[in-house]
């Protein structure tokens, strides 16, 4: 098994998670790989990955209290453009895939976006080119105001001719 914190416990960006193999084999292969591209451990960050997991009811409590109050708000925005984007609600995670109805490729979609100000990964990276990828795990602070944007950029996209 392979896992990190980046998303267990909300530390993108520390790069500090495990292996557990109950082959030795497999695990040397892995230890030796791993001198291959790094010098040394993160050890701030294994410090701050002790720390979250000591405090992990509290890390979990405010992600748990962020993802529903974002998730409630995005699905309001969804549900109100369904002729333009549908979606499958996600039953667990901080990510949404919704997909453009017309079955465009989402990257011009994506890029115009962008320019509002709100960043969401187009599905082509994904190899499903209609879909676009939402995270909404931002903290209530900084989400709130992209979903404005985005329901102003739906509004719109709404009354041109672009309907998707």
């Amino acid at each position: 098994m392979i896992s990190d914190f980046s998303k267990a416990l909300c530390l993108s960006g520390l790069r500090v998670g495990w292996i557990v193999d109950h082959d030795p084999k497999r695990r040397e292969r892995c230890r030796n790989a791993r001198n291959y591209f790094t010098i040394t451990g993160n050890v701030l960050g294994e410090r701050l990955a002790v720390l979250a997991l000591k405090h992990r009811e509290a890390v979990y409590s405010r992600a748990r209290r962020v993802t529903v109050e974002n998730l409630k708000l995005l699905e309001q925005l969804l549900g109100s453009y369904e002729e333009l984007v549908r979606w499958v609600r996600p039953r667990g995670g901080m990510t949404a895939f919704p997909w453009l109805m017309n079955g465009d490729d989402s990257r011009e979609f994506c890029r115009r976006l962008a320019r509002m100000g709100v960043l969401i990964v187009p599905g082509d990276c994904f190899d499903q080119p209609s879909h676009f990828r939402l995270g909404f795990a931002a903290s209530g602070e900084h989400f709130s105001p992209a979903i404005e944007r985005f329901a102003q950029f739906l509004h719109a996209e709404s009354k041109t001719s672009r309907a998707y």
